[in-house]
């Protein structure tokens, strides 16, 4: 299943990829992400492994990742591998002033039954996943566009005084 988001944000790349670019702040905007370990860290990011816990409906999985291209403030791609599905995902964020575009590609396909599953009931797939999409994203943007907090690395924001 191919999916493409694409969002207007009131904001300047440098603080979308603050919450884009770091894998481990995935917790605070991806609904379905509980944990992000980093396993192994490359000088450029490219070839970094890394763990996640996805919870849905009660259940918990692990996928195991790694980041395919990584570009400061500019692109982040990474695929997935877990025991249910596979993801490969990119990000592309475009500067337009104090403005950012971000066009988010994803490709997601289901292993061993989930797969014949997905296929039949692809209008509910379809629906739950752009649902799941659209939650996400909203919560980026709100989190990016929040003017009255400053940046803290490795703490999310924080209110300034």
């Amino acid at each position: 299943m191919k999916f493409t988001y694409t969002m207007d944000l009131n904001c300047t790349p440098e603080k979308v990829w603050y919450w884009l670019g770091t894998p481990e702040r995935a917790v605070q905007w991806q609904t379905n992400v509980s944990k992000t370990e980093i396993l192994e860290k490359t000088p450029d990011w490219i070839g970094t492994t890394f763990r996640e816990t996805i919870e849905e409906n009660g259940k918990s999985a692990e996928m195991q990742g790694v980041v395919t291209d990584y570009r400061e403030n500019t692109v982040l791609a990474m695929r997935m591998i877990g025991k249910y599905n596979s993801v490969e995902v990119e990000w592309h964020l475009q500067e337009m002033g104090e403005r950012t575009l971000l066009i988010m590609n994803s490709d997601i396909r289901f292993k061993s039954i989930l797969k014949f599953i997905s296929i039949v009931l692809w209008p509910v797939f379809k629906k739950n996943i752009r649902r799941q999409l659209s939650g996400e994203y909203t919560k980026l943007k709100e989190l990016c566009e929040y003017k009255e907090n400053k940046m803290v690395v490795g703490e999310g924001i924080e209110p300034t005084t």
